[in-house]
């Protein structure tokens, strides 16, 4: 029974909610990069047993006792349930985003997370312990999609926890003995490089998307683990901007705004925690510039601001603390892309450049220390697109690739280490924006 309610319930987090255009979607998409749900370098014994159900593991410690030892989200996302239940005591369930969910059961006490709340990977969730129907101090953890139970992976490698070897518990996923107990050291770390945060407006390490509507408003739709809530107004009278950007130039951890105005003024709008502050004037001449972006190119946890001038030619200028600095070129011939990106798509901490060529191409231009390496393809059939934003969408450390195609949906492409995975749809109605960051 308690099986069932928890899939039910995570079923039930990812029903759509009403939302002003443009609206998301929740198809089932990829899986996330799931830690194990313990602190950096520590080894757990993953363990099912006869009457268990598929799937499910119990963690314990092999370094002593498991007793009130931190349980940290396996996955960025949303707080769908964190109270009690008579069978699994305390717990909290998180949606992801994509149709996927975890659990973690048991705890020794009220979860230290509320309903709703994002949370990053690696973000504290309460601790072990032995409430509700168990025998000992211990995690019970699982992964669903689409609230059904699915193998759990770790660090993209599988658990190998699958059968509980009876046919008396169901549904029956797996047929055959019990699986073998094993050991996992955790890789549950966090980011050890600064983050840019581009587009981070909530500041909690995923990117949310920002947009500035026909209208001239800008709205903020807030990621709650790979998919969009509900947009909420932070500006108007955006819609004679040139340029409107969206990344961390204050180093607080939380995105500010930038633009560029129709007199080619750069405003940098400062993230106040509520919305946006008075403006401040970085910079003027802007108004020839065919693309402009702000993301992290020196590393120093504070947005530079990028551009391509009308001559085709890239240049950094640096962030010194109070405004910009005189530019340096870092490239040539981009005067024919049709969309230029900046963010850290290596995971290095520093922003490499992005763009769409001529011919609809999408290239990485890796950031090497000094300046730009050669470019390497991650996709084709860009051309059509109205909008391409890059951003660290999954929380991942790493950035991914969002983009509007030409009937206005919304689509998230992950980075997944090598290249770009499939898309999953997070939105419709986005044709009619001017800026998408």
């Amino acid at each position: 029974m308690f099986r069932r309610l928890i899939q039910l319930l995570a079923v039930g987090c990812l029903a759509a909610t009403g939302l002003a255009a443009p609206t998301t979607a929740h198809a089932a998409g990829p899986r996330p990069n799931f830690q194990l749900p313990f602190p950096c370098g520590e080894t757990w014994r993953l363990a099912t047993y006869a009457g268990h159900d598929d799937y499910d593991i119990d963690m314990t410690f092999t370094g002593g006792a498991s007793n009130n030892r931190p349980i940290l989200a396996a996955a960025s996302g949303t707080v769908s349930f964190a109270g009690w239940g008579n069978s699994g005591g305390w717990y909290v369930i998180i949606n992801h985003g994509g149709g996927w969910t975890s659990e973690y059961l048991h705890m020794i006490s009220a979860p230290i997370v509320s309903n709703g709340q994002s949370v990053a990977v690696g973000q504290q969730l309460g601790n072990v312990g032995s409430t509700g129907n168990s025998t000992g101090p211990h995690l019970h953890h699982a992964q669903n999609r689409d609230g059904v139970k699915t193998e759990a992976y770790f660090n993209g490698v599988p658990s190998g926890i699958t059968s509980d070897g009876s046919a008396a518990t169901g549904p029956i996923y797996v047929n055959g003995p019990v699986s073998a107990p094993r050991n996992v050291t955790s890789a549950n770390c966090g980011r050890t490089t600064s983050h840019d945060h581009v587009s981070d407006f909530s500041g909690d390490g995923a990117a949310d998307v920002l947009g500035v509507t026909a209208a001239g408003l800008l709205l903020y739709y807030p990621n709650n683990g790979q998919a969009l809530s509900a947009p909420v107004q932070i500006g108007n009278g955006w819609g004679t901007f040139k340029h409107v950007v969206a990344a961390d130039w204050s180093g607080d951890g939380a995105a500010d705004v930038i633009g560029v105005d129709a007199s080619g003024l750069l405003w940098y709008y400062p993230h106040n925690g509520a919305g946006l502050s008075a403006p401040v004037q970085i910079g003027n001449g802007w108004g020839t510039f065919k693309h402009v972006m702000a993301a992290d190119w020196s590393g120093d946890g504070k947005a530079d601001v990028i551009g391509v001038d009308a001559s085709g030619l890239l240049w950094y200028y640096p962030h010194n603390g109070a405004g910009l600095s005189a530019p340096v070129q870092i490239g040539n011939g981009w005067g024919t892309f049709k969309h230029v990106m900046a963010a850290d798509y290596s995971g290095d901490g520093k922003a490499d450049v992005l763009g769409v060529d001529a011919a609809g191409d999408l290239w990485y231009y890796p950031h090497n220390g000094a300046g730009l390496s050669a470019p390497v393809q991650i996709g084709h059939g860009w051309g059509t697109f109205k909008q391409v934003i890059a951003s660290d969408f999954s929380g991942d450390g790493a950035a991914d690739v969002l983009g509007v195609d030409a009937a206005g949906l919304l689509w998230y492409y992950p980075h997944n280490g090598t290249g770009l995975s499939a898309p999953v749809q997070i939105g419709n109605g986005w044709g009619t924006f001017k800026h998408v960051m």
